[in-house]
């Protein structure tokens, strides 16, 4: 049990400094591209809106040990700092600040150093999924060469956050709405490198898109959001060390 939390800690999280990064010039195309993405999904008030505490509730297929697994998932979150993931019966991940926690058949970690480091670093590539925290001075945008997603052409822009992350966007040529994203992470099963975690996003609708998750080239989760609650009543204690 304590493996399977070690592989899903980092690479399950879906899904943030006010200054931007030094030495990044701004680029005015990199957003507009992001906010035709914005408009594509209803546009930024309607976004911001997931800044109120949410809670929303994922199933899904792990790969990451072979063979298939289904999971369900709970998650919790109030913008910037705060972030609950649960995947039921195998562990618990909080956020909490700067602080975070993992808990799971071995008992509660607290993380710290480069394991918080990248937990928090994680949290942010959450958010930036959700598009509107790029709009903020937070992150620098440049734009990138687009690619082919499952088969159709896409714009790309690179998002920069000044406390660390440098998260690709890939977004439909046509349509603008988000196809796929990459960021390196790193998973303790692959040791302690940086991987490339590739997000693949379809199927979009009010509760968001399902998507799949391959870790260094590998097919690692599948998964879909089946509910969600906007301006949820969430208790603070929701977020710190769990039990």
């Amino acid at each position: 049990m304590m493996r399977k939390l070690r592989l899903c800690t980092l690479a399950l999280v879906i899904g943030v400094p006010i200054f931007p990064s030094a030495g990044l010039a701004e680029d005015g195309r990199a957003k507009e591209t992001l906010q035709r993405a914005l408009n594509a999904v209803g546009g930024l008030e309607r976004l911001g809106t997931l800044k109120n505490q949410t809670m929303w509730m994922e199933t899904g297929t792990y790969y990451g040990e072979g063979q298939g697994m289904p999971y369900i998932a709970q998650y919790a979150s109030k913008w910037p700092d705060w972030f609950r993931q649960e995947i039921e019966g195998v562990f618990t991940i909080t956020t909490s600040g700067k602080q975070a926690w993992a808990s799971g058949a071995g008992g509660v970690q607290k993380l710290t150093g480069a394991q918080l480091k990248e937990q928090l670093k994680q949290v942010r590539l959450t958010w930036a999924e959700r598009l509107f925290p790029m709009a903020e001075k937070a992150y620098t945008l440049t734009t990138i060469d687009g690619i082919d997603v499952n088969g159709r052409p896409t714009v790309g822009i690179k998002a920069n956050h000044a406390e660390g992350g440098d998260f690709k966007f890939y977004f439909d040529k046509e349509t603008y709405l988000l196809a796929k994203t990459e960021a390196m992470v790193v998973s303790p099963q692959h040791g302690p490198d940086p991987v490339l975690r590739e997000a693949f996003f379809t199927g979009h609708s009010s509760y968001g898109p399902s998507y799949k998750i391959n870790l260094d080239g590998k097919r690692f989760v599948d998964g879909k959001t089946v509910y969600r609650k906007v301006a949820a009543t969430l208790d603070p204690e929701l977020f710190e060390e769990p039990e």
